[in-house]
């Protein structure tokens, strides 16, 4: 993490780059303070506010109040872990358009969908991996949003209109 080196944030597309919109916000639950830091400075260097919890029942009641963009979780935190978080956030009809990035040193992939994480990384940590991956689920939700308000306004459209009277 040298000075001179590149930041995400110089990069043409970065979110803070784009004035018209606010800054997505990102919740880090993991268990490791050292692990929560280097996420932090490599999500902040994206442009992104980062928000923590050190367990998975903080997280819940954050994600719940915050209604953070994604939330980012190890699958091994205390009070509720990473897995049963993404489960409950998914489930919670207030929470289930959050993104979940699950983030482990345990092979659970296919768990991690199972129980409806939309992304999944292997530690160790890479900014570049991590990054990447924050920005396509960001890309993702937006293309919903917009296929949703696109959705929306053609069904309106297509609404019979009342004949006009004589």
């Amino acid at each position: 993490m040298s000075a001179g080196r590149p930041s995400y944030a110089d990069t043409p597309d970065a979110p803070e780059k784009r004035q018209s919109q606010r800054r997505a916000v990102i919740l880090v639950v993991d268990r490791d303070p050292n692990i929560r830091e280097l996420e932090s400075y490599f999500l902040n260097e994206a442009g992104y506010q980062v928000e923590f919890a050190e367990d998975g029942m903080a997280a819940l009641d954050l994600a719940r109040r915050l209604r953070p963009d994604i939330v980012v979780c190890e699958v091994l935190v205390p009070k509720l872990d990473g897995l049963a978080l993404s489960r409950a956030l998914k489930s919670d009809p207030a929470t289930g358009h959050i993104a979940v990035l699950v983030f482990s040193i345990l092979a659970a992939s296919v768990r991690a969908r199972e129980a409806g994480a939309d992304a999944f990384l292997m530690k160790p940590l890479a900014e570049r991996r991590l990054v990447q991956t924050v920005r396509a689920l960001l890309a993702a939700r937006a293309a919903a949003r917009t296929e949703a308000a696109a959705s929306a306004a053609s069904s309106s459209d297509a609404s019979p209109s009342t004949p006009s009277q004589p």
